[in-house]
């Protein structure tokens, strides 16, 4: 080791602990300020904030979904999730159907159920609730098809001994998996992703 080297090492041994944890942290704190400026010219922005829709599509309507997967009557909750996705964005105006620039029209093709969880007598634990949807987007103004695509979602919900307190767990699922579904919907639409 060169004498130079020696005499740093030493330096460094001789200073407090505050003294040397306060040059980590500012060179933690320069190395951040230096990624951020490097970063911040690199196009990058607020999700959320705009839409890659054209100006003249502000309003959205969406009927109830075709229900194909078995499943009765959960073509209303989807349906609802969905709807109250595009409200709380806000971006677009839920109207009426006649009234509407884009139309959502959707199908929920799959519900399923799978045993994820099983106790020490194969008694199922916990279950994944499944569900897959089609959507399709159109524009009425040029009437044409932007979108047409199928989603997947699943949500996993706990057994008990209790069969009504199972069966408000499913439905809570539902859901959950509606909320999941309508996140994604509406980033597809409104981000173009």
């Amino acid at each position: 080791m060169s004498n130079e080297y020696k005499a740093m090492s030493n330096e460094y041994k001789a200073m407090s602990f505050f003294t040397r944890y306060s040059l980590l942290v500012t060179r933690y704190l320069l190395l951040i300020a230096h990624c951020s400026l490097l970063f911040s010219a690199c196009g990058y922005s607020l999700v959320g904030r705009g839409t890659s829709l054209p100006p003249y599509l502000n309003s959205i309507s969406i009927p109830i979904f075709l229900n194909k997967s078995g499943e009765p009557n959960i073509e209303f909750e989807i349906t609802n999730r969905i709807r109250d996705g595009f409200i709380e964005d806000g971006r677009l105006k839920m109207v009426e159907d006649a009234d509407s620039g884009l139309v959502l029209h959707g199908e929920i093709i799959k519900y399923s159920l799978k045993p994820v969880a099983f106790d020490s007598k194969d008694n199922v634990m916990e279950y994944w609730l499944e569900i897959s949807a089609l959507i399709r987007l159109e524009d009425r103004v040029k009437e044409n098809i932007i979108l047409q695509q199928e989603l997947y979602s699943k949500w996993d919900y706990k057994v008990s001994q209790s069969v009504t307190e199972t069966d408000v767990n499913r439905i809570e699922a539902i859901r959950q998996t509606g909320r999941k579904l309508a996140q994604e919907i509406v980033s597809i639409v409104m981000e173009g992703f």
